[in-house]
């Protein structure tokens, strides 16, 4: 997401992006390697003198989160405390980026009225992480989401891994019973910019406008890539044995942010079409290797 987020920003912003492990390079984007956990290194950012931070680094592996909660809560609370800390000494307008899984799963299309309950270690990191957010800094906008699209660096994204089966002609699994409501990451951040620009403070649920089954977003990613369905097997998340327990049903109500930003945000297969678009047109080398 943050290299994305960079691309789309240099022709608006002058960007400085931070890394800790994965170094990464892009033309027009300065870069700092910084533990975001650990406050001194933070001075390093603070030197930018930001307008704007997004904050979108986190340790996101649910199944890591719930073998090892002390580096979770590094990454995901600690590192969010910072920051919080940091953009409010700086008077920076901060989007820090949360997740469905503050939710359970057992209701679905959860709007921001609704009460988080949290079943992974993941989902509670990150729900304490958006209360360290607006308690430290409250004029910040926490946005709850799930996100898709292309990646910079050699790792697949789910809708990459899908395609990725699809186009080696292998077999799909796919499952029936994950609801969520996924965006693609250059639509999301066209919506950060807007938020930007109303200085929204709070929670908000920003997230496709569609919700559907895990399978049916491999069903709509054939179609539009127009690969062969038949290699799509529909599969029950109860058949696997992750150590992190998922919710079912992860969907997201989007209605205050389609109003609040005044846009219907898109559906799945506008979504992928767009996806599509951006590799035909020379985006995905450029993120990859400008």
């Amino acid at each position: 997401m943050g290299s994305n987020i960079a691309m789309a920003a240099k022709s608006r912003f002058e960007v400085c992006a931070s890394y800790n492990k994965n170094r990464v390079e892009m033309s027009g984007v300065d870069f700092l390697k910084v533990d975001l956990a650990n406050s001194s290194e933070l001075k390093h950012i603070e030197q930018f003198k930001p307008n704007l931070i997004i904050h979108c680094a986190a340790l996101t592996n649910i199944d890591v989160c719930e073998d090892d909660p002390e580096q979770a809560y590094r990454e995901n609370v600690l590192a969010s405390r910072n920051i919080a800390e940091l953009a409010n000494q700086a008077g920076a307008y901060l989007i820090h980026i949360s997740t469905d899984a503050v939710f359970d799963g057992k209701k679905g299309n959860y709007s921001e009225a609704d009460k988080p309950n949290p079943i992974s270690v993941y989902g509670k990191t990150k729900l304490e992480a958006e209360r360290e957010i607006l308690s430290i800094h409250p004029s910040s906008s926490v946005v709850r989401t799930n996100i898709y699209g292309w990646n910079k660096r050699d790792k697949f994204s789910l809708a990459e891994w899908m395609l990725s089966k699809l186009e080696n002609n292998d077999e799909l699994p796919a499952f029936k019973d994950i609801i969520y409501s996924p965006i693609l990451v250059n639509d999301l951040i066209i919506q950060l910019f807007a938020l930007y620009d109303k200085k929204f403070s709070g929670t908000i649920h920003l997230a496709g406008g569609q919700s559907c089954s895990k399978l049916d977003f491999a069903n709509i990613l054939a179609d539009v890539f127009a690969l062969d369905e038949s290699l799509i097997k529909a599969t029950s998340i109860d058949d696997l044995d992750f150590k992190a327990p998922r919710g079912k049903n992860i969907s997201l109500d989007v209605s205050h942010a389609q109003e609040l930003l005044n846009t219907p945000l898109p559906t799945v297969r506008d979504g992928l079409v767009e996806m599509k678009c951006l590799r035909e047109s020379g985006y995905v080398e450029i993120l990859k290797y400008e």
